[in-house]
């Protein structure tokens, strides 16, 4: 995926939204986010997955799903605040991350 550029959006009362320099997806199997500070986060897929907020998920058990299945199929950029994955092997994508919790989802290096 393109890398993004620019750290969020201003003016009004809209906070500012720390949004990563770039964006990459490794085989599918983790989310690798760079951030304008230099750090990198990287989310299992399995993980990014299981995390997943959305109305179908918050209603049912997905714990079924095995880790080693688990893959990202397609990323795409939601507005100016956030990402949304297509997972493997369930097709599931209703999901909404926001960066600054997908920052906080994995393993900062």
């Amino acid at each position: 995926m393109d890398s993004l550029g620019g750290s969020g959006c201003s003016g009004g009362s809209l906070p500012v939204v720390d949004v990563p320099d770039r964006i990459e997806v490794n085989d599918g199997a983790a989310l690798v986010l760079t951030w304008p500070d230099g750090s990198i986060t990287s989310v299992p897929a399995a993980e990014l997955r299981q995390a997943c907020e959305c109305a179908t998920c918050q209603a049912s058990d997905h714990s079924h799903d095995v880790a080693s299945e688990v893959r990202i199929l397609e990323t795409s950029v939601v507005g100016a605040y956030a990402l949304n994955f297509t997972f493997a092997p369930d097709h599931h994508s209703t999901g909404i991350y926001p960066f600054d919790r997908l920052r906080t989802l994995g393993q900062v290096g």
